[in-house]
């Protein structure tokens, strides 16, 4: 059985279209950058993945950056590619890919930046609603398809795990991105991966082995 966790994120399109931006430093509208939740205009800046096959961690990373200077290459077809590559074979009948909020943001963001770019992915992923199967949004599970919605911070806290917010979030991305802070970002990317990884151990009552961050590429 294979499990895929994943987490996504994102940037607002390339140019604010503002003529006093200057393109170096962030720009203040806040309808801007409210863009980066928006797939039609918004870009995939990372993808954080944890990939398990039987049970054993078999790869983690951060897709969307060199690998020798670390830095993101914004190559957004590159990204979406090396990510569909981590399901060829993926049995929607036995496998998984797990998130949280996966349907409503970062799974479907990168559908439909897959079709965008013109990326097509070797699996259909069902979003059919109130299952759990290919989909498990840690979200969704969690509050049984109610109304309600829980983040990942506060899911954590009342499960008794570390939270992966430090002084960077996903509301500070596209300011972290501009000052070129890469490797934070991808950092805590790959933190809300593997939060989310413990999470879902905690929901299904099972033993989660701990993997370090340091293990990232």
């Amino acid at each position: 059985m294979k499990r895929i966790f994943l987490d996504i994120e994102t940037l607002p399109p390339q140019s604010c279209g503002h003529e006093t931006c200057n393109g170096l430093d962030p720009c203040p509208d806040e309808e801007y950058r409210k863009l980066s939740l928006k797939a039609e205009q918004g870009r995939v800046l990372c993808i954080g993945l944890i990939v398990e096959q039987n049970g054993v961690v078999m790869q983690q990373g951060v897709l969307g950056r060199d690998r020798c200077t670390l830095r993101f290459h914004l190559d957004e077809a590159k990204t979406l590619r090396g990510l569909w590559r981590q399901f060829e074979g993926f049995d929607v009948r036995r496998d998984l890919v797990i998130g949280h909020n996966l349907f409503d943001f970062d799974l479907l963001f990168l559908l439909k930046r897959s079709v965008i770019h013109q990326v097509k992915p070797p699996v259909q992923l069902s979003f059919a609603r109130y299952r759990s199967q290919p989909v498990f949004d840690t979200m969704r599970e969690w509050e049984k398809w109610a109304y309600a919605r829980i983040s990942l911070n506060d899911l954590a806290r009342a499960l008794n795990l570390k939270s992966s917010k430090g002084e960077l979030n996903g509301s500070k991305v596209y300011d972290a991105f501009m000052r070129g802070h890469h490797v934070p970002i991808a950092d805590y990317c790959l933190k809300d991966v593997q939060l989310t990884r413990e999470i879902f151990y905690k929901m299904q009552f099972e033993q989660c082995e701990y993997v370090s961050v340091a293990k990232a590429s």
